[in-house]
């Protein structure tokens, strides 16, 4: 068995094509989406600034602690990503996509402007961040996988296995937001109903697996 290490460290010293493709090329690759995964970390850090100093953050149950590990994987993240972004000759500043803003920035906006209903629905954006920054991981993981980069493989799998995890904790921790939100604003909720919305959920993604 070849060592996959190893062949992706001699590609890239080599001035030789691989299938019709230069190294030049598939460095280039590689290196545009990690600066579209650093730019989208970036984009994912003010918001969670915002909830992890929020004081109604904490007066949920489950959200500040999601808050605070997520704010600090995003600042792993954008570490390693600079990091091998640099050891490919890549630019960091390259990789801001305004797309970004547009996806992640508008949620922000209306649950800034939105009291009662402001820690599910920022729960809710960084889910949805999450599905972005998963998938995008994939794509990246895949690229490097294709063109025989290990290091970045690895990289962008690491990344992805932290993340998954917190996409499953937000989906436990919104019902339970959801209805104290609704019984601090006056409405005549079961806070028991919490459990059964998550079973629910459960089911139905396990009717898709």
């Amino acid at each position: 068995m070849s060592d996959t290490s190893t062949n992706a460290t001699q590609r890239y010293d080599s001035a030789d094509t691989i299938a019709g493709v230069s190294t030049e090329d598939e460095r280039h690759s590689i290196a545009t989406y990690l600066g579209d995964m650093l730019a989208l970390e970036r984009h994912m850090r003010p918001p969670l600034d915002r909830q992890v100093n929020d004081d109604d953050t904490a007066k949920f149950t489950g959200a500040l602690p999601i808050a605070t590990k997520l704010r600090s994987l995003v600042d792993a993240h954008e570490a390693a990503l600079d990091a091998r972004l640099k050891d490919l000759g890549g630019d960091a500043a390259a990789g801001v996509k305004s797309a970004w803003s547009g996806l992640l920035g508008a949620g922000a906006a209306a649950v800034n402007g939105t009291r009662s209903t402001k820690v599910s629905k920022a729960l809710r954006d960084d889910h949805t961040a999450l599905a972005l920054a998963t998938i995008s991981y994939t794509m990246l993981h895949t690229t490097a996988l294709g063109l025989g980069d290990a290091t970045t493989a690895a990289l962008a799998k690491r990344h992805l296995d932290d993340y998954t995890p917190i996409v499953i904790e937000i989906s436990r921790a919104i019902p339970g937001v959801v209805l104290e939100e609704l019984r601090n604003d006056g409405e005549n909720v079961r806070i028991s109903a919490a459990d059964i919305a998550r079973e629910n959920e459960q089911q139905s993604w396990n009717q898709a697996s």
